[in-house]
């Protein structure tokens, strides 16, 4: 059981499975991406109640366990990725945390989570959808400099990629048709080994994500 609190005050139980098997409850994928999962009914005001709780995925026919990890720790998740040590200040030793475990990927946040399952769902590969992602950032001059969210939304039959961006303008949201065809382009620079520095920006460790270079509110170096 797990303690929720509405933002009218008040307070109350919920059941949350920390692991979840989406071959064995393929329910959850569509709960995931339709943004109902972790949502759930204030008993006293009736209100929706959004969570983020740390929730390990099991996707095995996708050779996927992600961990979603609510966005509240993305940085002591990101310095975990990165290696960072941290010190007991009295004993002045190592102090061990696993953040993440070994074999798992880490999204970070409801928006990444519900992305990543969305862009496995369409059978497409989440390391050249970040690049994608990195190249629309790259590419866009009304998109440079501003603090902004890429996120993938759905295959548009066997031409388009449809995109979501966030923060281009108060309130909302930006949509871009992407070519299948880019998509398929920066697949071939990675058989090819083109742009290696690239993807191999994309990770922190096991952090998968075009964040890892694109610097949000700032130019790319």
């Amino acid at each position: 059981m797990q303690t929720i609190t509405c933002k009218c005050g008040c307070s109350f139980d919920i059941d949350h499975e920390h692991t979840i098997d989406l071959d064995a409850q393929p329910e959850l994928k569509d709960k995931i991406i339709n943004g109902s999962f972790l949502s759930y009914l204030c008993p006293a005001c009736n209100a929706k109640v959004n969570v983020e709780l740390e929730t390990e995925c099991i996707w095995k026919s996708k050779n996927t366990v992600l961990l979603f990890v609510p966005e509240k720790k993305r940085m002591e998740c990101l310095a975990f990725c990165a290696g960072a040590v941290r010190i007991d200040a009295e004993t002045d030793k190592k102090i061990k945390t696993e953040v993440v475990k070994k074999g798992q990927t880490p999204v970070i946040g409801y928006p990444e989570f519900a992305d990543r399952i969305t862009v496995l769902d369409a059978g497409l590969d989440p390391e050249i959808i970040e690049a994608v992602k990195f190249f629309i950032l790259d590419d866009g001059e009304d998109i440079k400099g501003k603090h902004v969210q890429v996120l993938f939304e759905q295959l548009m039959g066997p031409i388009f990629l449809k995109f979501h961006i966030h923060g281009l303008k108060e309130n909302e949201i930006a949509v871009m048709h992407v070519p299948r065809s880019l998509y398929e382009a920066v697949a071939d620079d990675r058989a090819e080994g083109i742009r290696k520095e690239v993807f191999d920006a994309l990770y922190l460790g096991p952090y998968l994500s075009y964040k890892n270079i694109h610097i949000e509110g700032a130019d790319h170096a």
